[in-house]
């Protein structure tokens, strides 16, 4: 996985603005760093990672699940737990089959005196099973009395939750394991008018392409989504 301060200085380079080898003004890097994360917020405000659910928890603890918006009230501060594994045993494609959930129990048995084989055929049960959390899954916490908004989003390569809001320089840069290349691409489109600068058909067609990947995430599984009808 890269680090922001290579992301950040790819995307200069892309740009014409970065010789190879050398090391940016601070000032750039700091610039180009609150682009980076202001790519990232802008991807879930957009729901390039899905729409996000509205939720006020009580009590005092909470355990997140992808694609929420947590409010966290005076009354009730609890802590909040990113997991690391979500129950999937309601999971549903509708429609399509996957492989070791709903499947099929064949039972074969040989009369050891007549020789006659018998087939039984029946409906498997749902099978319940942990998986990771989705890949590109934002979680977002707004914490009313501290006036802070913290952004996480999991990063399905890397299998990590990386925070959003405090990304430092020398940090990982999340979603760039993948494709460090794409991710510096799209932040090279982001900052080239404020650096006066031309992006190459190289830069763009690697932007392109991550923008494809991190919306499709088709090397990611693909949950199964209830069809709306008006």
């Amino acid at each position: 996985m890269a680090t922001a301060r290579q992301i950040t200085n790819s995307a200069l380079r892309k740009i014409g603005r970065l010789g190879g080898g050398r090391e940016p003004r601070l000032s750039d890097q700091t610039d180009v760093l609150a682009a980076l994360q202001g790519l990232y917020t802008s991807w879930i405000a957009a729901g390039s990672f899905g729409r996000l659910d509205d939720v006020v928890p009580t009590g005092t603890s909470y355990v997140a699940r992808g694609n929420e918006r947590i409010l966290r009230t005076s009354e009730a501060q609890m802590s909040v737990t990113l997991p690391e594994l979500v129950d999937d045993s309601s999971y549903q494609d509708y429609g399509r089959q996957r492989a070791g959930y709903y499947g099929t129990v064949i039972t074969v048995d040989t009369d050891e005196t007549t020789g006659v084989v018998t087939v039984d055929v029946q409906p498997g049960q749902p099978l319940s099973y942990s998986v990771t959390p989705r890949d590109g899954s934002p979680v977002v916490i707004v914490d009313r009395e501290g006036g802070q908004v913290c952004s996480w989003l999991y990063d399905g390569t890397a299998k990590r939750w990386e925070r959003l809001d405090m990304l430092q320089l020398d940090g990982q840069a999340p979603r760039s394991l993948a494709d460090p290349e794409g991710l510096s691409a799209l932040l090279a489109l982001e900052i080239a008018d404020t650096f006066g600068a031309e992006v190459g058909p190289t830069t763009q067609m690697q932007a392109a392409r991550y923008r494809m990947a991190m919306t499709h995430r088709f090397g990611m599984r693909q949950d199964g989504v209830a069809g709306v009808y008006c």
